[in-house]
């Protein structure tokens, strides 16, 4: 027989001190043996957590919650479509928000199956959670992490924008980034569906699918970051449509040429896109000359060394290029890397 741990029992002191070497998954573990575990585990719970808590809803049959420590994923627990399930899986009762649920392991975590709103419930499956359907088994477990941790989801991954309107009807906070779309989504979806009034805001918008010539890339909401990975047809009015609305904007791909740029910079000099305090572009071509027309006596050479540090902490060059100044005294650094034909370009400083 194995022994086992009075937990419960220990002191305060010795409780505090278990759960300091616990990772986020290992007390979330804890939290769901019993509705009495659930309230001590909360009470201890005393310090904001360190690491950002995500939701990833891409995949096809399956939700999954986790944290972001260092970089990589650490998942915590995945709801997935009964089709998934198989009789060798060996099951436990848990306790989430005072409802008994059969778990199992699922590669590295524990997950649970429940029906589709569309499929009819088979009760003789007596592992799977007939009582639940797969959005309310979203939900319950949303509102369980949000309890235990005093921290909403902060990152969410998601093909469909109607997902920020599922987070954003219990989640009273905003989200610090989403990744949107991918390799894998093949619906369309219009920019402005991430925008609905339903939707729960966030900080940062990552774009990852293949974008056309034709997307419309005008904002309704303020960002911090907006990062665009696959948009080769994108112009010069399509960064501009980012820019007036973005703090720091990314387009990974683009159809921009020297020209195009000219025209970027004299919109900033004229104050046009003052909210714009970062952008990188992958340009098509640049010839610098092209770049300067009409603006050759506000740029001048500098050899400091400058780096752009971002909203995602990522640290861009700015400089040794060269420097652009504003008839309000506010200047922007600018450089080019031939190699990698991406410009970045910074406002670094404000002359009085």
């Amino acid at each position: 027989m194995i022994p086992q741990f009075p937990l419960l029992n220990v002191t305060d002191v010795v409780f505090d001190e278990i759960l300091s070497q616990l990772e986020l998954n290992e007390i979330f573990n804890l939290s769901i043996c019993s509705l009495k575990t659930a309230d001590i585990v909360r009470c201890h719970l005393r310090k904001s957590i360190r690491y950002p808590l995500f939701v990833d809803t891409k995949e096809k049959n399956g939700i999954t919650f986790g944290f972001i420590r260092e970089k990589e994923r650490v998942n915590m627990m995945s709801i997935r479509h009964e089709e998934l399930y198989t009789n060798q899986k060996e099951f436990e009762e848990v306790n989430i928000k005072a409802m008994k649920l059969n778990v199992c392991k699922y590669q590295d975590h524990y997950s649970f199956f429940v029906y589709p709103e569309d499929e009819p419930v088979l009760f003789f499956f007596k592992s799977i959670n007939c009582e639940l359907i797969f959005q309310d088994a979203f939900s319950l477990v949303l509102s369980h992490i949000a309890d235990l941790f005093r921290e909403y989801i902060k990152i969410l991954y998601c093909n469909s924008p109607w997902m920020m309107s599922c987070i954003g009807l219990q989640n009273s906070g905003s989200l610090w980034m989403t990744y949107a779309g991918g390799d894998e989504c093949e619906e369309f979806v219009k920019l402005s569906d991430y925008e609905l009034e339903t939707s729960i805001k966030t900080g940062g918008l990552q774009l990852c699918s293949y974008l056309s010539k034709d997307y419309n890339f005008a904002l309704t909401r303020e960002y911090e970051y907006v990062r665009v990975e696959r948009a080769p047809e994108a112009r010069s009015y399509d960064v501009l449509d980012v820019a007036v609305r973005s703090k720091e904007v990314v387009f990974d791909q683009s159809d921009l040429v020297s020209k195009s740029l000219n025209n970027i910079f004299k919109i900033w000099l004229e104050n046009r896109i003052d909210r714009l305090k970062f952008l990188s572009i992958r340009m098509k071509s640049y010839k610098e000359f092209l770049a300067f027309i009409g603006m050759e006596h506000r740029i001048s050479d500098t050899t400091e060394e400058v780096n752009y540090k971002s909203y995602t902490g990522e640290l861009y060059q700015l400089s040794p290029g060269k420097r652009l100044r504003r008839d309000d005294g506010v200047i922007a650094s600018f450089s080019y890397d031939p190699n990698t034909q991406i410009l970045n370009f910074g406002v670094v400083d404000v002359v009085n």
